[in-house]
């Protein structure tokens, strides 16, 4: 029951979020996959530890695939090739079981949480419409753990 009433809150969270809220949860989901890998494999777990590795490397592409929208931007080609990098980072901790990898991704992912974190404290982080209410998104991407 309390698992349902957490993937309701998580739900309404994201079909109400701006994009910079967005930017953090799929940050946030991939950390928690990360951070999950890293525990599997520490316990010798190698096949378990591979699923949450998967589903970081889709969470970083879909990153990676926003970041490269604006092809003629400096920024965005920064961007995408630090997400191009912890997509290959992932590759190689999965391929190797290398919890040290895994370390350096949450390194840098934890950096990105923090930046952007400070962005929707900037911004705001409920996308809203123009009576002032929640606008709902669409999509159809998971951020459950």
């Amino acid at each position: 029951m309390h698992t349902a009433h957490a993937q309701e809150y998580l739900t309404q969270q994201v079909m109400t979020a701006a994009p910079q809220k967005l930017q953090l949860l799929l940050i946030e989901a991939a950390i928690r996959h990360c951070l999950r890998a890293r525990d599997d494999y520490r316990a010798g777990e190698y096949l378990a530890g591979g699923e949450p590795i998967l589903r970081a490397q889709e969470i970083i592409t879909e990153l990676l695939s926003s970041a490269r929208q604006d092809p003629d931007s400096a920024l965005g080609k920064q961007v995408a090739a630090l997400y191009a990098f912890l997509f290959r980072a992932l590759i190689e901790a999965h391929m190797k079981h290398d919890v040290r990898k895994l370390d350096d991704v949450l390194r840098i992912l934890n950096e990105e949480r923090e930046t952007w974190r400070l962005v929707c404290e900037q911004m705001g982080s409920t996308r809203q419409d123009s009576r002032g209410m929640p606008a709902p998104l669409g999509g159809g991407f998971s951020f459950e753990a």
